[in-house]
């Protein structure tokens, strides 16, 4: 074929098995479990896989530059502070022991099980102090920036999938004071929780107009004609600071300002653009490089939620705060505020909602600066 047609090729493969993975999701009980992004990048892995196909770099190059980062961009301008942090503030103590709970678990297991993950153990350390913050967004932020391998990086998405799932489930069994017959409808739909929203264009419940995606659509290619003309600003002065750092901080400042109702589609919209994203993980990895190093990273992995769960419970207790709550924070930090939304309302308590949602953005505008500060202190010589 010729490149032209590669390349169109490549493009039509990857909106299939994003759309595909989408639709699974929707119809299929066990997609359901997995939540949308997982079967997208299940289907990609099969496709990849069995065919030993794999697309072509310039499109890959293309989603994973400026399409995923037009999404991070929309996902951010989803974060208004005055409305966040006054909401926040009633979880805010159990989720900031569950970030720092993360951090220290990242950096402990990281240096005691570094020579079993080898030279991936930096990334692995910024990408789950990121996801363990915030949820998904941060995971694919520092993802972006570090420059990760695609078959690591899709073995580091399953492991954390797998982890979040069982704590998410043990969450609910611990806060749950219902008749055990109510447990199972309610964890399978929460098992997707952090993939929910990207079932569809209008997943929070907001069916937007065509004006609305227009105008977020706007929005977000403001925020990156500005942050290139800051980066290179930032490069005449001899200053290098990341790229992915750069388009956070204005995007998130971008978010402060009045809108006037024009970004109220930037959200959903992230959440379906970025989902081409995990297309290409899935397309561009082969099984072989999953099973070499999939035991450490799950390890790893199950570790640094394991202590984070465990210091949120024994904190809780000394300071008496309420168990549910407690459990949320834990989940917005987690999983982000999808997750933590889902376990609230799961848990029959309305309540939390705003306020799980709330500290779950916290953490989303968070995680991509701890990620990327944590990885520089563990890369730190130890004396």
């Amino acid at each position: 074929m010729t490149p032209s047609v590669d390349i169109s090729v490549s493009w039509l493969v990857i909106a299939g098995t994003t759309v595909g993975g989408w639709w699974l999701a929707r119809v299929n009980r066990y997609a359901k479990k997995l939540g949308a992004t997982m079967a997208i990048i299940v289907l990609g892995l099969l496709i990849a896989n069995l065919s030993g196909w794999k697309p072509e770099a310039a499109v890959s190059g293309w989603v994973n530059g400026p399409f995923t980062s037009l999404a991070i961009v929309e996902l951010l301008l989803a974060v208004e502070l005055r409305r966040v942090l006054p909401d926040a503030r009633r979880l805010l103590p159990p989720f900031l022991v569950s970030v720092l709970a993360t951090v220290s678990a990242v950096l402990v297991c990281g240096w005691l099980l570094a020579p079993w993950l080898g030279a991936d153990a930096s990334a692995l350390v910024a990408l789950y102090t990121a996801t363990f913050t915030g949820g998904t967004l941060n995971f694919v932020s520092v993802g972006r920036s570090l420059a990760i391998p695609d078959d690591l990086f899709a073995l580091a998405t399953a492991a954390d999938y797998v982890v979040f799932t069982g704590w998410f489930l043990l969450s609910l069994v611990i806060g749950r004071d219902r008749h055990a017959s109510k447990l199972i409808s309610a964890a399978s739909a929460a098992q997707t929780a952090d993939a929910l929203a990207a079932d569809a264009p209008s997943a929070s419940g907001i069916a937007h107009q065509p004006r609305s995606w227009a105008s977020g659509l706007l929005w977000g290619v403001a925020v990156m004609l500005i942050s290139e003309l800051v980066s290179i600003l930032l490069r005449r002065l001899a200053w290098d600071v990341p790229a992915i750092i750069v388009l956070t901080t204005v995007a998130l400042l971008m978010a402060q300002l009045p809108s006037g109702g024009t970004r109220t589609a930037c959200y959903d919209m992230g959440l379906v653009l970025i989902q081409p994203f995990f297309a290409v993980i899935g397309l561009s990895t082969t099984v072989g490089g999953l099973f070499g190093l999939g035991l450490p990273v799950l390890v790893y992995a199950f570790l640094v939620v394991a202590i984070q769960a465990l210091a949120v419970l024994l904190v809780r207790r000394q300071q008496r705060w309420a168990l549910v709550d407690s459990l949320v924070a834990s989940q917005a930090a987690v999983g982000g505020p999808s997750t933590a939304l889902a376990l609230a309302s799961s848990l029959g308590r309305s309540s939390l909602v705003l306020p799980s949602v709330a500290v779950g953005l916290l953490g989303m505008m968070l995680g991509t600066y701890l990620g990327l500060a944590v990885e520089g202190l563990f890369l730190l010589p130890i004396s």
